[in-house]
């Protein structure tokens, strides 16, 4: 098996940096899970796979892989109990156009915490979205801790960065999307209550301390009963995603649990 050289464990370690990631367009995947969805969103762009001499699992590893003492592994990771595998992949392009059957897109307006934006690709993934816009000032969306927190959605998610909402807004209505929404806890109508809120629209959650960066747009809330000050940006990016996939598939799945009893009371009465 061949030897991880010099040059490349030079390489991890320089990615784990923010220096290094910008300088060499590549970023490291660390973990079990994280590894999987890169090898099956996005294995053209695995440079090299890392494990340790102990790492056991059934999944695919992407070539080429080198396989490493656990001391040596352990100083290459970054996570406090590793999991014996990572991956250094290139960078995708971050030039996502949303198509005609994205209903709307969900955009990050300085969004720093790792954290939230992890999260929130990894819902807006499970929620069935294409892409995620962001403006200049987020946190590096292949930074080390967004990766882990979103679970590499990054690579089956599209990506884009503006330098602000304007220039965000001028794109949105480029590509023909007819709505640009703001969240904020003193919006102007709740999200419940738009029924146009998901009809080719753009949708922005705001920084953690600031909010939404001021710009001329109808603001949307969550209505918040217990009179609380806000929610933070991924629980809030959790509501709406998931209004949209109560209201886009909510009735259909209702409809098909309904047409499934009845079927299943008539093959009854037949018997």
């Amino acid at each position: 098996m061949a030897t991880l050289s010099k040059k490349q464990e030079k390489l991890i370690r320089s990615l784990h940096t923010r220096h290094g990631c910008k300088k060499h367009d590549s970023c490291v995947c660390e973990g079990l899970r994280c590894c999987s969805e890169l090898f099956e969103a996005r294995p053209d762009l695995v440079e090299f796979v890392v494990c340790s001499e102990n790492f056991t699992s059934t999944i695919a590893i992407a070539e080429p892989f080198f396989c490493v003492p656990v001391r040596d592994f352990s100083r290459f990771a970054v996570t406090v109990n590793a999991q014996g595998i990572m991956a250094v992949a290139a960078r995708p392009e971050m030039n996502f156009v949303p198509g005609a059957d994205d209903d709307f897109v969900l955009a990050l307006d300085r969004v720093a915490d790792p954290g939230n934006f992890g999260t929130i690709l990894r819902t807006a993934k499970a929620a069935g979205l294409s892409g995620i816009w962001f403006t200049s000032g987020s946190v590096d969306p292949f930074n080390a801790k967004v990766l882990r927190s979103a679970l590499a959605a990054q690579f089956s998610l599209g990506l884009r960065e503006f330098a602000n909402l304007e220039a965000m807004r001028t794109t949105a209505e480029e590509c023909g999307f007819k709505h640009f929404f703001l969240s904020s806890p003193r919006g102007q109508s709740s999200l419940f209550d738009k029924p146009e809120l998901y009809e080719r629209s753009v949708i922005v959650i705001g920084n953690e301390a600031s909010g939404v960066a001021s710009i001329d747009a109808e603001s949307v809330s969550i209505p918040m009963p217990g009179n609380f000050e806000s929610i933070n940006a991924a629980q809030a990016a959790t509501v709406f995603l998931f209004e949209y996939v109560r209201r886009t598939h909510g009735t259909s799945s209702r409809l098909a649990s309904r047409s499934h009893v009845e079927k299943s009371c008539s093959l009854s009465v037949e018997r």
